[in-house]
Formats: C-alpha cells, structure tokens, sequence
C-alpha cells in the first residue's frame, strides 16, 4: 500500500469511529483497523512482504497484501502473490487419507506395510503395527524426520553458519526412502501423545498414492484444489504461476541481515510441506471446512469426515500440549475451539487458523523466515486479528436466534427412500405445517415443526428432540434426511 492509500485508510478509519453511534467493534470498523495491524506487524517482524485474508460465514471478507514480493526488483505483493506454504500441506494430505476411507478404498486403521511392505521398523515390545491413522494423527512414534534427514539438517546449519554460503543437502528422493525402511526406529510410544512427524506424513503421502494409483501431486489438485476452485496452488509450478512467486527471504542472527533463500528441491519433502498456494486459495479450504454440518454428500468430503478430523484424535502432549485432529492442529483459546496449521521453508512462513463455531478464519503468509529466532511480538498475527474480531463474533454468535418462521418449508418436500427402496417417503405442506408420511404405512402421517437449521420435531410433541433431521449438498440443496436413525434420499 503506498503513502497516499495508506493516509486515505487512516482517514477514512478517523471518520468512521468518530461518527456517533458507530460501533468501534463493527464489522465495517474491524475490516478498516486491518491494515494498520498487518503493517505494524510487519514493521515489528521485519517482513519484506505480506498477503493475507480473512474469511467469515461463507465468504472472503478481507484480502490484501503489503510490501514486496520482491525487495531489488521493488516488485509489489499483491493478493495474487504466491508462497510455498511449508507443512500445511499436511492437512491435504490428510484430507486425500480421509477421500480415500470414505471410498473404501483404504481404511483409517490399516497397517502402513499393506501398503510399503519395505517398512519393518524396529518396534518396542507389545507394539501394534504403524496405521494410517497414527500417521495421519502424528502418534506413530517416529522421529520429526528420517534419518537420512540428518545430512539436510547438517547442511542447513552450515549454511546458517556460513551466511548463506554453502550447498543444501536436500531430502532423499522417494525410491532411496523406501530402501532404508527396514532400519527405522520407533522412538516414542505410539497412539498415545502426538510427536510431531515430518517422516510420518511423507510416508503417509507414500502409501496414499500406491492406493490411489496416482501420483500424490496429482491426486491433490485434481481431487481437492480444481474442485475448490484453487487456482494459484499446487507443487510443481508451470510457467502461469512461476512468474507470480515471492522471492524467499532469510533473516539470519545476531543482526537479522536479510539473504536470498536457498531454492527447493521437493523429493519427499512434498508430502509433508510441498504445496504453494495463496492466502485466498487457503481461505477457500477453509470455507469448505465450515460445510461439516449434515452435508454429507459433498463432491470433496462428507460432513462426517471433517468432523473427524476436525475432533481430537490424540491426547495432549505434556510437554508441548499439542493435540491434533486429523493433519490439524487443535488448541482452546479465547474461549473458542481454534483449528490450524503453520507451515515454513527456507525463505517463507504461513500460517492458517479459524474457529469453526464462529465460521471465522484468518490466513497469512509472507516471504521470510528466522532459523534462529524473530523479532517483533511474540504473538503471531493471525492470532491478533481473532482476538481483534472475537468480542464482535460471539456477540454476533448470542444474538442469532433461530426463527421458526424464517424456514421455507417448500425445499423439504419431495419423494425420499432407503437405499434398495425398502421403505418410500413423501414430504409435503398442508395447512402451513410440514408433514411426512411413510408410503408403504400411510396410516403413518405425521406434521413437524422446526426447531433448528434442516430439524423438525414432531408437532404433537412440541419442543422436543428433533425427529426429522434434512441434509444438505454442496449448494445447501436438500438432499435427504434422517428418521430414526436411516437415511432417506431424495428422489
């Protein structure tokens, strides 16, 4: 933003919460105290450039950027400014884990030699064999990384040391991985509390694409991204998207003097932090992370499988009390379940959280990253714009109030059965009330009344538990519903 915008803003924010009967915490007022936040983070940080958005309910409600993509060149970040995301790739690649159990084509708890059978580690005594699901849920008991590992860590520090003089050792490829699987160690106790695994998801990534029968690139954009409209996100950038890339940064101690970032080479990096992306093209997963509520037909993923990985899987750790769902991060903050994920590289830092039960969620990425530390508050800023929207939020959240009278009854009503037509229903309106009646029983012929989003209760039993519960698709369209525990489709 250049000097004549940025007094515009400032203006602009002056008026407005100067005007009488402005709330400070409105929406409008919130969205405007943004960029004041983000440019003194950056300022703090040091940041050379900066992309961020912000989603609330069903939409990107702020997006913008700040300072550089390139600092030489003086070239702007802009909204369409692209970064590697690092190990937020995790969560894709648990959400491919997540496709492919609802297809049955894998289960959550099968052993991971069913698919490498290369992989026979060196168990402690009375351990079950490695799962998917431990993988998935960073309670497998491996080490953060392989231990060929060892070299690429060796040659990060040298080059630290060095000032970014020297040569990366970048991880192995996959084929030398898989050699190597019969001396690996489990080093902590599985399934009990998570210890983060970069290791764990790269061979997870391994097994997904051997049961897909596709490469896990592949698999990712064509299943997750093109669906989500993620345009500007991927692993192997074409020349349209090359041109778009931040040049990566490196801050190094004791003066934090700024370096040109190593360049990448994935291999099997890619399964665990390969995905580069844009903050809007995160925003738009996360918006899909919102539709978990009786849509369980969705193109993607069922409402069923995001909860669960949006549920606790692990207990938490003492030592730095992580608890994961599946591929997310899970914390209690502010009085709210947050989910997220960070990921960073060799000259990039992202950073993704949002709130489920306030369908609020923040993305930010820059172009610098600090292996020996940072400057600036400790408090990450995704973490400063929710706590910025939260008061607004939840008094938003208690003053929303189910109305009965709101419900359009009439995108109810229709044919519905049971799979194999063992039991047929109709869903129809008479005298403004909605009914339901079992075609193959029509002595079965029952009205209900709404008592929350897509439920209904019995009408002679008022207030009561919801009997009549609708689920929704993809475009919130009516796609059938639950009585008594069965699922009926509409016809």
């Amino acid at each position: 933003m250049n000097k004549t915008n940025a007094f515009i803003v400032l203006i602009f924010i002056i008026l407005i919460i100067t005007i009488p009967g402005f709330a400070q915490n409105s929406l409008d007022s919130l969205i405007l105290s943004l960029p004041a936040a983000c440019e003194s983070y950056m300022t703090q940080r040091g940041w050379p450039g900066l992309s961020i958005a912000v989603v609330l309910d069903n939409k990107i409600i702020y997006s913008q950027a700040f300072g550089y993509a390139d600092v030489d060149k003086k070239i702007p970040a802009t909204t369409n400014t692209i970064y590697r995301v690092g190990s937020i790739t995790k969560v894709f690649n648990a959400t491919m884990l997540m496709q492919l159990a609802e297809k049955g084509i894998v289960n959550l708890d099968d052993p991971l030699i069913k698919y490498i059978p290369e992989y026979t580690p060196e168990y402690p005594e009375n351990c079950r064999p490695t799962t998917l699901l431990q993988l998935a849920t960073h309670t497998a008991g491996l080490h953060v990384d392989c231990a060929q590992g060892f070299w690429h860590y060796y040659s990060n520090f040298l080059w630290v040391v060095k000032k970014g003089n020297g040569k990366i050792d970048w991880a192995v490829n996959k084929d030398e991985l898989i050699a190597t699987l019969n001396k690996v160690k489990i080093e902590y106790t599985p399934t009990m509390y998570p210890n983060y695994s970069n290791f764990g998801f790269q061979l997870l990534g391994i097994a997904l694409e051997k049961a897909a029968n596709k490469p896990f690139e592949e698999y990712i954009k064509t299943n997750i991204l093109e669906p989500l409209g993620m345009k500007s996100s991927g692993f192997y950038p074409g020349e349209e998207h090359k041109s778009l890339f931040a040049k990566g940064y490196v801050y190094l101690e004791p003066d934090f003097k700024r370096y040109d970032a190593p360049d990448w080479d994935l291999n099997v990096l890619k399964y665990s932090g390969g995905l580069y992306s844009t903050p809007e093209d995160i925003a738009r997963f996360i918006l899909f992370q919102f539709k978990d509520r009786g849509e369980n037909d969705s193109k993607i993923l069922s409402g069923d499988g995001l909860r669960r990985m949006h549920s606790p899987q692990t207990l938490q750790n003492p030592n730095n009390k992580d608890t994961y769902g599946i591929g997310w991060a899970l914390y209690d903050d502010m009085g709210e379940r947050v989910i997220g994920h960070a990921g960073g590289h060799w000259g990039f830092g992202a950073k993704v959280e949002f709130l489920p039960d306030l369908k609020f969620g923040v993305v930010t990425m820059t172009n610098c990253n600090y292996p020996g530390g940072y400057l600036g508050p400790d408090k990450d800023l995704t973490r400063i714009i929710i706590e910025k929207f939260i008061p607004f939020l939840q008094k938003k959240k208690t003053v929303t109030v189910f109305s009965p009278d709101s419900v359009n009854l009439k995108i109810y009503t229709g044919q519905y059965a049971l799979a194999g037509d063992y039991a047929n229903a109709k869903v129809y309106i008479k005298d403004n009330k909605l009914y339901m009646t079992l075609l193959e029983k029509p002595e079965f012929d029952a009205a209900f009344l709404p008592v929350g989003v897509n439920s209904f209760c019995f009408d002679a039993d008022p207030g009561k538990a919801a009997m009549l519960r609708f689920k929704t698709g993809e475009n919130n369209n009516i796609t059938g519903f639950e009585f008594l525990d069965y699922n009926f489709i509409k016809k």
